[in-house]
């Protein structure tokens, strides 16, 4: 509409009106992670500032209809308030990821390319914690991590099955001394997870920690993810006397075994899949911390500036770290910032960096291959500085408590003693060259004559077991 009187051209549109929502009646996806209290102004605010406070006040309510059409710099202007005032909800982070990062934006920040959110006690179901989180259009991925003081059922977990966008899962049992409740995890899980339909399509990166959890076993069902490239197991001794040998027999490779001090490094994690570096192990120390460091605190920098580049011309992630010139872009090392050991506010831990680098890396050496086979390849990749981002966004949510103060780097479990669990992980890296391992397919079937009959059972025999598998599973 022309007002010939201004001289300016005004945009007019209608939206329905909500009736207030009722305090907490809010899902998790929808409200402020953390609560703000908007002090009171001693002027009078433009109208644009009145409408970009009530717009983020019921942000929970809006949907990417009632934004599309406002200009980019006002979109912008709304985000910015959101996460000066305690940090976008989830729901508002999926509709400005998708308009700022796609839009006219010249520069959009690494806050509109990454979530991470923690819930401390999670007192519902496990499918309204999910159920956001799933993308069956792949517009981005998730990752799931659960902890402590979830009171879960082991049955739900297998709904984690379906989602078509997981890309990371950890289910990390807490440390023996807070006594907090966590569902239960054994083979059964992982075996009900293989036998459903299409199951885990992008999942990358599985982490289960715990003591008296999983088995040697549980390798064959894992074994069955298309994408799954790296298992990552603390569990009891006793349930892995023979995993070499099991590993071997299903398709994974067990990865050497390094210092305690260095197992929890994120460079750790990304060296595994750079077989052909030969690293000594002091110089391998020295850098492992420095660059841990930068990756963190490039996380932590949520106004860090990101720019788009065409599909394979960013230069390789592992070229870059061990670049002492390119790792010293983010901070020289006069000025590199430490992370700190333990987080004052568990709310403040940026428990996501690990995984957010290891599914990129991932990406970047099997070039997508998992989602180039499902349509839903990237164009273009997404970089901070010289280093490349996962070729989609990532959404974290931690459910929740690790040990003790809220989230820790790796839970004891010592209820049995010292010694009575172990740390494996295994790898994939033919995944990464698009190839299925041999292995692999034996595994998909029956292979093991423990867990598959002799002979062909009729169907209402196998269809028996089965419940009797998950029935297991519950208690």
């Amino acid at each position: 509409m022309y007002d010939s009187l201004s001289g300016m051209t005004i945009k007019q549109w209608s939206v329905p009106a909500h009736l207030p929502s009722a305090q907490g009646s809010l899902d998790w996806s929808r409200a402020a992670p953390l609560k703000y209290q908007e002090p009171r102004g001693g002027r009078v605010r433009p109208l644009v500032d009145i409408a970009i406070r009530t717009l983020a006040k019921n942000i929970g309510l809006v949907s990417k209809e009632h934004l599309e059409a406002l200009p980019v710099h006002i979109l912008g202007r709304l985000w910015l308030f959101l996460e000066a005032r305690g940090g976008a909800c989830l729901h508002a982070w999926k509709i400005f990821s998708e308009l700022l990062m796609t839009g006219e934006q010249n520069d959009p920040a690494l806050d509109l390319y990454r979530f991470r959110q923690h819930l401390c006690h999670p007192e519902e179901e496990l499918k309204l914690y999910i159920q956001p989180l799933n993308s069956a259009s792949v517009d981005f991925i998730s990752h799931i991590i659960i902890s402590g003081n979830c009171i879960f059922q082991g049955n739900e977990l297998l709904a984690l099955a379906d989602m078509k966008n997981l890309g990371v899962l950890e289910l990390i049992k807490p440390a023996d001394g807070i006594f907090a409740s966590f569902p239960q995890v054994n083979d059964r899980i992982i075996r009900g997870w293989s036998e459903a339909v299409d199951p885990f399509p992008l999942l990358r990166v599985l982490k289960i920690w715990g003591d008296q959890t999983v088995t040697e076993v549980s390798l064959r069902w894992a074994a069955k993810f298309p994408s799954l490239v790296l298992y990552d197991v603390i569990a009891g001794k006793d349930g892995w006397t023979s995993a070499c040998e099991e590993a071997k027999a299903t398709g994974w490779t067990v990865s050497q075994q390094i210092a305690r001090s260095e197992e929890m490094s994120i460079l750790r994690y990304l060296m595994l899949f750079a077989p052909s570096e030969d690293m000594a192990m002091k110089r391998f120390f020295d850098l492992s911390r420095s660059i841990d460091d930068d990756l963190i605190n490039l996380s932590r920098d949520a106004r860090c500036v990101l720019k788009h580049v065409s599909y394979n011309e960013a230069p390789p992630l592992l070229d870059c770290l061990m670049d002492s010139a390119k790792v010293s872009v983010i901070q020289p090392d006069i000025s590199r910032k430490a992370v700190p050991t333990e987080t004052q506010f568990c709310h403040e831990a940026a428990f996501e960096a690990w995984a957010f680098w290891l599914y990129s890396l991932i990406g970047q050496l099997s070039g997508d291959r998992d989602m180039e086979s499902r349509g839903i390849g990237p164009k273009q990749q997404t970089v901070a500085g010289p280093f490349v981002l996962p070729s989609k966004p990532m959404a974290c949510l931690f459910l929740g408590h690790s040990g003790h103060g809220g989230i820790t780097s790796k839970p004891s479990y010592i209820s049995r003693g010292l010694f009575a669990t172990k740390r494996f992980t295994f790898t994939r890296l033919e995944i990464l060259k698009g190839i299925i391992p041999q292995n692999t397919r034996l595994a998909a079937g029956a292979a093991n004559s423990e867990i598959a009959p002799k002979r062909q059972a009729s169907v209402k025999h196998n269809k028996r077991k089965r419940i009797e598998d998950v029935l297991g599973s519950f208690g």
